[in-house]
């Protein structure tokens, strides 16, 4: 499993206090990207800046860790787990929901400009971010898809390349006119309509039941 980053050894002496310096550093981080400072982003946390590095060893450790927290927003390791051991079709479904109610939002375009601007402070940077979020992500519903591929729902295969092949039956055009504001977000309604029919193309490919 993805490990938890952003938290020194030990808990925080007050998560309270943790909550509010990620806060912050997200709201300041997309609003101003990666110029913003610790000593602005505690500022507005209402910290103190020792207090933040008792939380987080470097502001790159604290972009890291909220990230992170982005991607446990939309899924959690619980409910990875609870995905893994059910219905496929039921499992890639709720996770579609999930997945598309994130990238519906326009912020999201913050968070990309942020992670390719990184690679101008530090090549690896990128690589470490995406690792947190997008690639959190990534790996769970490779996961979720290989379990499915272990229990015979779904042909064997490179679980991998699935993943990626029902990412984009989600996404398709639309995730891009949506950033570049040429349509409005996507209603509940319509993620719920794109999740499933996402899956339904999904299994036509990869279900078992269309094995000759």
């Amino acid at each position: 499993m993805p490990k938890q980053v952003g938290r020194p050894r030990g808990r925080p002496k007050d998560e309270g206090k943790r909550d509010a310096i990620l806060d912050a550093a997200r709201s300041l981080l997309l609003a101003r990207g990666l110029e913003v400072t610790t000593e602005e982003i505690a500022a507005q946390a209402g910290v103190a800046k020792a207090t933040l590095y008792a939380n987080f060893s470097d502001k790159d450790d604290l972009i890291e860790a909220v990230i992170r927290r982005e991607s446990d927003r939309t899924v959690t390791d619980e409910d990875f787990e609870r995905s893994r051991s059910g219905p496929a079709e039921v499992a890639l479904a709720e996770y579609g929901k999930r997945y598309l109610h994130f990238i519906n939002q326009r912020e999201t375009l913050g968070w990309d400009r942020l992670i390719s601007l990184a690679a101008a402070r530090n090549p690896e940077l990128p690589r470490r971010f995406f690792s947190a979020g997008p690639g959190r992500g990534q790996k769970m519903l490779t996961g979720i898809i290989d379990a499915a591929m272990e229990r015979g729902e779904l042909k064997k295969g490179d679980a991998s390349a699935a993943a990626d092949d029902l990412a984009g039956l989600w996404i398709g055009f639309t995730n891009l006119e949506i950033k570049l504001g040429a349509r409005p977000p996507l209603s509940p309604a319509e993620i719920n309509a794109r999740a499933l029919r996402g899956v339904q193309l999904f299994t036509l490919i990869y279900g078992t039941t269309n094995a000759d």
